[in-house]
């Protein structure tokens, strides 16, 4: 049995039409029904854990997308497990999303909006893919298949994580003592990091400053990664050229919020990449059965790691 819990009133109705559409009746339920006592596997976004906790039989907390920072992890049980959602489609649509920001940067579309609203003519020489420089940090499930996909068109793409990474045509860079020569040749940085405590506020002042000069950011990774005022102040200053940015602490983005009239920001509504809802709902029913018959997990998550 799962059981069904997020924090999110639209989110939660959203999942219980998904299982009642791709689901068999009678293997999912909500935390408020009575079935819910026998389930062994949540369904979760931003779920309550408290209540979720006190169900006899549960031994899967299961996130339903790619990340699980809306999870609390330190509030798992050891003999508990946590999985999420990975799909090739989720990859491909954020391939899209990351070609479309890069191309955004690299034919100067950024500029040519700006130029339109003072009704300016100017032209700019074209650039190709293998003159620009796109550092990944996060060569993981996503960061590595986006590293490889843009390596095989042709660009010079470089990648920063915690662990070595063989890609081809994708040179590694690894922690803190690579971070700086990483940064020092991304012209068009994307973060896909997961979130974690030690790379919280990561994307700041003292990064911004070891990029190229008017470099470019896509930002798709967690909205805490961000310094928010650090990447205004770099734009106005001119040391970044521009931004792209599709997730954020606070969501939805408020309305007096000073991304929504900046001129070289592109803001997106958390909309990057989603995995089908018939996935996830799949991906949930074959780890329950996973989990009621002893097997492997797919995407099981290090707890102690965050991802």
């Amino acid at each position: 049995m799962i059981v069904i819990s997020s924090s999110v009133p639209n989110i939660e109705a959203i999942l219980v039409k998904s299982f009642q559409k791709y689901a068999p009746a009678g293997s999912f339920c909500t935390v408020e029904s009575p079935e819910a006592e026998r389930a062994t596997t949540v369904a979760a976004w931003f779920p309550d854990l408290e209540k979720v906790q006190q169900l006899p039989k549960l031994g899967l907390i299961h996130s339903i997308a790619a990340g699980v920072e809306h999870l609390n992890l330190n509030a798992v049980r050891p003999d508990q497990a946590v999985c999420r959602v990975l799909d090739p489609h989720h990859q491909k649509g954020m391939f899209d999303y990351l070609l479309w920001g890069v191309l955004y940067f690299q034919r100067y579309f950024d500029l040519m909006i700006q130029q339109q609203k003072q009704q300016l003519w100017k032209q700019y020489r074209q650039s190709y893919s293998h003159h620009i420089q796109i550092g990944i940090m996060g060569l993981g499930h996503m960061g590595g298949y986006v590293a490889e996909r843009f390596a095989d068109m042709g660009y010079q793409v470089s990648g920063w994580s915690n662990s070595p990474k063989d890609i081809n045509q994708v040179k590694s860079y690894v922690g803190q003592e690579q971070l700086s020569e990483f940064l020092a040749q991304s012209q068009i940085l994307i973060n896909l990091l997961p979130l974690t405590e030690e790379n919280t506020g990561i994307l700041s002042a003292e990064l911004f400053q070891q990029l190229p000069e008017q470099a470019a950011l896509i930002h798709v990774g967690r909205g805490q990664h961000l310094i928010e005022q650090d990447l205004l102040n770099a734009l106005d200053s001119g040391q970044l050229r521009g931004a792209i940015v599709d997730v954020f602490e606070q969501e939805p983005l408020a309305a007096d919020h000073p991304f929504w009239q900046h001129e070289k920001i592109v803001v997106t509504p958390h909309v990057a990449s989603h995995a089908p809802m018939s996935v996830v709902v799949e991906q949930i029913l074959e780890n329950d059965r996973r989990l009621n018959q002893g097997l492997d997990l797919c995407h099981q998550v290090d707890v102690n790691k965050g991802y």
